[in-house]
């Protein structure tokens, strides 16, 4: 595969060993939840660095500081390499569904949507799980999505698995990754009445700005729906949509408890805010906003929002706030559980690690990082919705705006 076998100079991965070990205790807000503990990060480093000296490939160094990183267990917090994420796609998507690694998107024409995978290169996906956890980080809902995107690295490009179809039926393919498309459309915010008194706005993701723009211009044409649905479901986040939330905020409302290092520089907002903030800890500052008054202009009407545990970072800023006053209705799957402002560092050969520097609370001081955000109204996921092509959280939104 592309870049795979690429090798990394010993000059080069000294200094990115370097920097990243230089980074950790000076930027790293997430000490209660690394499996190493802050006096342990010596020692913990220097196996890696004899490990990380010695490998032969560029990937083979990628994936030893993707798995050190991980240790830390904080989302924000990892590596990146092109020579990975450049890889061919798998052709599918997985989640845990039943008890079942099951497809929910997939690019195989014999492989549909609901079928169980059951094996990969002759190994249980479970095994392959257990194998690959050591890669992923935060909580049990983001280290599913974490996994179905990792397993692609370790992946040759020639790759037989075996499936359960949806009457219980055995089946074998092999999927030739090099004949796979990556997909290259960008992704866009879709909006539309679903009835005359009801309107629905799906936000990808908040990576560019646009993305916001569209939503907002939807709020606008939407501003006479007794109710509207906005859809954070698999948004990774972006930049935080502080202008989507006021156009739809009826209330006060609140932002994160947060607290970070204080020689990440937050010191500034110690001056900014002063009765706000105040030391937490031996070591890090911790500041509580003030209440925000709503927009005169937002929207009045009924506001129901749809989550997963692909809702992460600045879609989980979004979320947050309707969540703590009960502005909005969140129905679906608990969110990925990690937001916050993380230090990035990209090197000469397009590697880059980020640290995540800032950590947040639910804004009465209860635990948000590695949990997430609850759902108002749960709903479970089964294979015979996915059979069936119905989208049980959006039918699940629909009867709770038609009962109110």
């Amino acid at each position: 595969m592309n870049g795979m076998h690429d090798t990394v100079s010993p000059e080069q991965r000294a200094f990115v060993l370097a920097k990243v070990f230089q980074s950790i205790p000076l930027y790293f807000a997430h000490w209660q939840d690394s499996t190493i503990r802050k006096d342990q990060l010596d020692e913990a480093f220097r196996g890696l660095t004899e490990k990380a000296l010695a490998s032969g490939t560029r990937a083979g160094f990628s994936l030893l500081m993707i798995e050190f990183l991980a240790r830390l267990n904080n989302i924000h917090t990892g590596f990146r390499d092109p020579c990975l994420l450049d890889l061919p796609p798998l052709g599918m998507v997985l989640r845990p569904i039943e008890g079942q690694w099951t497809v929910v998107e997939s690019e195989l024409p014999d492989l549909r949507v609901g079928h169980v995978v059951q094996d990969i290169e002759g190994r249980t996906v479970a095994a392959w799980v257990d194998e690959l956890r050591r890669y992923t980080a935060g909580s049990p809902q983001a280290r599913t999505v974490q996994f179905a995107d990792l397993i692609r690295y370790f992946i040759p490009e020639r790759y037989a698995l075996c499936f359960k179809d949806e009457r219980g039926a055995d089946h074998s393919l092999t999927v030739d990754r090099t004949l796979l498309e990556r997909s290259t459309a960008p992704a866009s915010t879709e909006g539309r009445w679903l009835r005359p008194d009801l309107a629905y706005i799906q936000v990808p993701s908040f990576g560019a700005p646009e993305l916001e723009e569209r939503a907002l211009a939807y709020v606008k044409d939407f501003q006479k729906a007794a109710c509207l649905i906005v859809d954070v479901r698999g948004n990774p986040g972006g930049n935080t949509p502080g202008e989507l939330t006021r156009a739809l905020m009826d209330r006060p409302y609140r932002w994160w408890t947060e607290s970070s290092p204080l020689n990440v520089g937050l010191l500034a907002y110690e001056a900014q805010h002063g009765h706000n903030a105040h030391l937490f800890g031996d070591s890090n500052l911790l500041w509580r906003s003030p209440a925000r008054d709503p927009d005169a202009e937002a929207y009045r009407g009924r506001l129901l929002i749809l989550t997963d545990r692909g809702t992460l970072s600045a879609a989980e800023d979004f979320t947050m706030p309707f969540k703590d006053n009960g502005r909005a209705t969140l129905i679906g799957e608990r969110t990925a559980g990690s937001t916050g402002q993380p230090f990035y560092y990209a090197f000469d050969n397009q590697m880059m690690f980020a640290i995540g520097t800032k950590r947040a609370y639910m804004p009465d001081g209860t635990r948000f990082e590695g949990v997430g955000i609850a759902p108002d109204i749960q709903v479970v996921a089964r294979r015979e919705a996915l059979y069936a092509q119905i989208d049980p959280v959006l039918e699940k939104a629909i009867a709770v705006a038609t009962t109110g």
